[in-house]
């Protein structure tokens, strides 16, 4: 006879009584107890790998927990091997009051025990999800700041989490927040070839994804940040490896989140996908994020309108014009002038968002209700492009700091006359579950060079701001893309001293690339200091090629911390 779970009574170490199960996981089980000892409750985890092992119970009814099969005898004793190495790690943080403590552990029964304090609250998941409303920024930010504070001293004895999330923070009836369950931690300081994968998709960065890579306090830099980010939005960011091959992670303000642009531009730092690029430790999020919320006299900061999104992918999808591939050129919003307000990006609790959202539906043509996968359903209007321009705000998507006009001008100052040969356009709404709105007013345009390449270029419907720029390619006018690809990145990178040799050499990696079949998805390139490129190559089952070719150029005007 088998049973999931010790029943209620019995006895662990003729010390600890069972009370009852607090949660069942794959490798354990978790119950609240009371230690007779001390005449107080305890939470005792049990090593219980259910789909390699089981109870057995004897004819007097002693019980142990057994491999299922021969074949899995190893296995289970190197778990179990590992749940006491937990117990030890977590004995070492004994003196951090932000991390759950670990009062006793043993043997018995065939498995492993530990006994932990017991914590009178509620998970940080389960308190985010009973909350009518997200958290501002700074809200956020004073809950975990005491977590950073303790993730950085567990940094500093050689251990990293690695499953950091809002189910692992526990609220105490004070309010105080306590980190628990270190059953993924590791020793990142010992020389290990291998770190095992464990993966919470949203909270993982891309390193826990690859069976190699490297992992540190830079992990759990990620995961901290992701869950801020999910306090200010309502919404679980998007799974760090998606983000890799298309990044649709919007900024917390597309969601009318209460954050200044300065600390939106940190959060994205420390969600950065390439581990470089982010913050290296809690240190530096601490000091970043403190010297951004430091007191300022009223009046004296004047908030501008700004978008930081880092993509190591494109955000949009772009239509290719042939069957051999296209090239998009995109770049990180710079500053806006500080007047502009952009279509959806109101606060969820202001008149603004309330009068847009009755605007849309009255003016929609069509409307539609959309899977949105994790984040639930969305509905999404389509306006017509008069009522669009009768609203008057552009729309909130990631943009060049250039317009149409002046891609033109530019081109033309080159030798190269555009002749436009098509136009349309498309305005759409998303209202998402949690409230973000997302819009799109995109219009499309295609030109011809005198020789007949074609370039396609996307801009906002009101105010030509651009999107994306594409070009055709082919066997009969490759030279003269390379060269329209050259002149248009020199076009986007003007204000930003990328010089022409650096240019040349992307373009060269970028037709390499293609060239090798062994590249199927992603390859990046970096030419380092302030300026970061990323090259995507995607092949369908026909190996046609489409060549994506996306520039992001860090804000010059950023605090020095950012570099």
């Amino acid at each position: 006879m088998e049973k999931d779970n010790l029943e209620i009574g019995m006895y662990l170490k003729k010390r600890y009584c069972v009370l009852k199960v607090l949660g069942i996981g794959g490798f354990g089980i978790t119950y609240l107890a009371e230690d007779t000892d001390l005449q107080q409750n305890v939470v005792i985890k049990e090593y219980y790998p259910r789909e390699i092992a089981g109870r057995i119970y004897d004819k007097d009814g002693n019980m142990n927990v057994v491999p299922r099969e021969k074949d899995s005898r190893r296995r289970f004793l190197k778990g179990k091997k590992d749940f006491l190495k937990e117990a030890r790690r977590m004995s070492k943080l004994f003196d951090i009051p932000e991390v759950v403590k670990v009062l006793d552990w043993f043997e018995e029964n065939g498995t492993a025990y530990l006994a932990m304090e017991y914590i009178r609250g509620i998970s940080l998941d389960n308190y985010l999800q009973n909350q009518d409303v997200p958290f501002s920024f700074q809200q956020a930010w004073k809950m975990l700041e005491p977590v950073a504070e303790a993730l950085e001293k567990i940094h500093k004895t050689g251990i990293i989490h690695r499953d950091l999330n809002p189910g692992n923070l526990m609220m105490e009836e004070n309010g105080t927040i306590k980190i628990i369950d270190f059953g993924s931690a590791r020793p990142y300081l010992e020389t290990e070839k291998t770190m095992t994968i464990l993966i919470k998709k949203g909270y993982a960065p891309p390193e826990q994804y690859i069976k190699k890579g490297k992992q540190g306090p830079w992990t759990d830099v990620y995961a901290l940040c992701a869950t801020i980010y999910e306090m200010v939005t309502g919404v679980r960011p998007e799974p760090s490896i998606q983000r890799i091959e298309k990044d649709e992670l919007y900024p917390p303000s597309a969601y009318g989140a209460e954050i200044l642009p300065e600390e939106e531009e940190l959060l994205f730092r420390g969600l950065e996908v390439n581990p470089k690029q982010r913050f290296r430790n809690m240190n530096e999020v601490c000091c970043a994020l403190n010297n951004v919320q430091n007191p300022v006299k009223e009046g004296d900061v004047k908030i501008k309108q700004k978008r930081w999104i880092i993509l190591l992918a494109t955000a949009f999808t772009v239509v290719v014009l042939c069957t051999v591939g296209g090239t998009v050129f995109w770049l990180n919003m710079k500053d806006e002038p500080e007047k502009t307000q952009y279509a959806g990006s109101y606060g969820r609790q202001s008149d603004r968002y309330e009068e847009y959202v009755e605007f849309v539906e009255s003016h929609a043509v069509s409307s539609q209700k959309e899977d949105d996968g994790d984040q639930g359903t969305k509905m999404i209007y389509t306006l017509k492009p008069e009522d669009v321009k009768k609203w008057g705000d552009p729309c909130n998507q990631v943009r060049f700091e250039y317009t149409k006009t002046d891609y033109l001008k530019w081109m033309k100052k080159n030798g190269y006359q555009l002749k436009r040969i098509k136009k349309s356009e498309k305005d759409t709404v998303e209202v998402r579950k949690y409230g973000a709105i997302l819009t799109k007013f995109i219009k499309e345009e295609i030109f011809e060079t005198e020789t007949g390449l074609q370039i396609k270029v996307r801009q906002d419907s009101i105010n030509e701001e651009l999107f994306s720029i594409g070009m055709q390619v082919s066997d009969q006018k490759k030279t003269e893309v390379e060269n329209v690809m050259r002149e248009t990145a020199k076009f986007l990178t003007q204000e930003h001293s990328v010089t022409e040799e650096e240019i040349t050499s992307e373009i060269n990696d970028l037709k390499k690339t293609e060239q090798d079949e062994k590249w199927e998805k992603t390859g990046f390139c970096d030419l380092g200091g302030n300026y970061n490129y990323s090259l995507s190559i995607f092949r369908n089952k026909n190996t046609d090629v489409e060549w994506w070719f996306n520039v992001n150029i860090l804000n010059v005007d950023a605090p020095e911390y950012l570099w």
